[in-house]
Order: structure tokens, then C-alpha cells, then sequence
């Protein structure tokens, strides 16, 4: 599934941008739409969405200035859907995938939205298979193979991840981050809102309490929403 943000002022261009996608794609879901610069940033961050489409003009700001904000903090993808052609050499310097202009192009859009999805899928799949995972924490990056990991923890706007030998890291970025990172992959589970889980550290399912205990003795809470998918696949086991 792609994963979307759709930004811009004018609700009429936001109603295209949906038909668009009802038309030419086949798994996706918005995650918010907004037309303010704050919002933009704090929803794009909170999400992780894998693309948004973002207009240059905002009720109260630069679509080029949230741009630049939204890469030091996501790896979402940025199409620019804008009116004004003056701004495409700033695009391309801030790596945009595309800029569309308006009245948008149906074939454009599709042939865009194609190539895009594409690359996620790419990417996803990518990360799935690498056995690393890089970690950014306030003291710098590292590498942590993913079979060390026993589960990450929603903290706020921050990750903690534990390590199997019950170390502790503090990354600085939310659990949506590094629920993209491993969506695809068939070891982590998610279980609760706040949780994902490494199955291959799970040391006992307490179906009475509704909770996970994993090997390095920590007990995890397993959401109502999620307990039928969750009993489902240790029946398989």
C-alpha cells in the first residue's frame, strides 16, 4: 500500500488530486489533507507518508519552505502540484520526484504516480530484504542487524528500540518511521499502536491477559484491534 498526504489551499485542487488517484491507483490510502504550513509538517512527520503532493502556495507559507523541513525529518516523497512554473530549478535542487502544473494533466499524473509508486515499492521491498537498519539517535547513526531487535515502542514523537541483549536505543523518529522500514517484512508484527514486535523473540502468548512476552522477559500489551490477527499467526507457528 502507498501511503499519501495531500496538500494544497484550494479544496477543489485537493478533490482532483483524490479523483486522480481513484482512477489510476489501485492500493493507497490518505493519511491526512491539509493546506497549512505547520500542519503540513507535524502531519507529515506524525504519518511518514510515502508521497505527498504538495502546492507551492499555502493559506500561510511556502510549499518550498515545508519541503525542505519535511526531508530533514521524512523520506516521503514529494510531487509538486502548483500553478506557477517559476519554482521548478527549486524543486529539482530539493529532489523533488515531479512538478506537475495545474490544470493537471491526467496522463502526466498517471505516467507521475507510476513511476513513483514504483520506486516505493522498490524501496520497501529493499529494506525488507537488507539485514541493517540504521538508527539515528542523538548521538549519531549505527547500524543494528535486524535480528538483534526485539521491539520498538512509540515515545512521543521518538523510538525507543530494544535490542535483544536489553539495550536501549532513543531514535529521532516516530514508530511510523520504522513501520515503513519494515512493513514488508515477514519477522515484525505490529500489535499495538505504540508496538512492533520481532516474532522470533517472542517467548510466550498469554491469551488470558491479552499480552506478549518476549525472551528478554519484557510483557507487551497486545491491542484489542490486533488480537485476533495476532493469535492468528501463532496458531500457524
Amino acid at each position: 500500500m502507498i501511503t499519501i498526504g495531500i496538500v494544497d489551499d484550494e479544496e477543489n485542487a485537493r478533490r482532483v488530486i483524490n479523483k486522480c488517484l481513484e482512477r489510476y491507483c489501485d492500493n493507497y490510502d490518505v493519511l491526512f489533507e491539509t493546506m497549512q504550513f505547520q500542519e503540513t509538517i507535524d502531519n507529515s512527520i506524525k504519518h511518514q507518508p510515502d508521497l505527498i503532493f504538495l502546492d507551492i502556495n499555502l493559506l500561510d507559507g511556502s510549499g518550498i519552505d515545508v519541503a525542505q523541513q519535511i526531508q530533514e525529518k521524512t523520506n516521503s516523497k514529494i510531487i509538486f502540484t502548483t500553478a506557477y512554473n517559476e519554482y521548478a530549478i527549486q524543486a529539482l535542487k530539493l529532489k523533488a520526484f515531479d512538478y506537475l502544473l495545474k490544470p493537471i494533466d491526467l496522463e502526466e499524473f498517471q505516467d507521475s504516480l507510476k513511476k513513483v509508486c514504483e520506486e516505493i515499492y522498490s524501496i520497501k521491498k529493499n529494506d525488507a530484504e537488507n539485514s541493517k537498519i540504521a538508527i539515528t539517535t542523538l548521538l549519531g547513526t549505527q547500524l543494528i542487524d535486524k535480528c538483534c531487535i526485539s521491539h520498538f515502542n512509540a515515545e512521543g514523537s521518538y523510538t525507543e528500540i530494544v535490542l535483544t541483549n536489553s539495550k536501549n536505543l532513543i531514535a529521532s523518529k516516530p514508530l511510523k518511521f520504522f513501520e515503513n522500514l519494515v512493513v514488508y517484512h515477514p519477522k515484525f508484527l505490529k500489535i499495538h499502536k505504540s508496538t512492533i514486535i520481532n516474532i522470533d523473540h517472542v517467548l510466550f502468548l498469554d491469551r488470558i491477559n491479552n499480552e506478549i512476552l518476549m525472551i528478554n522477559d519484557k510483557k507487551l500489551s497486545i491491542a484489542r484491534s490486533n488480537i485476533k490477527q495476532v493469535f492468528a499467526l501463532f496458531n500457524q507457528k
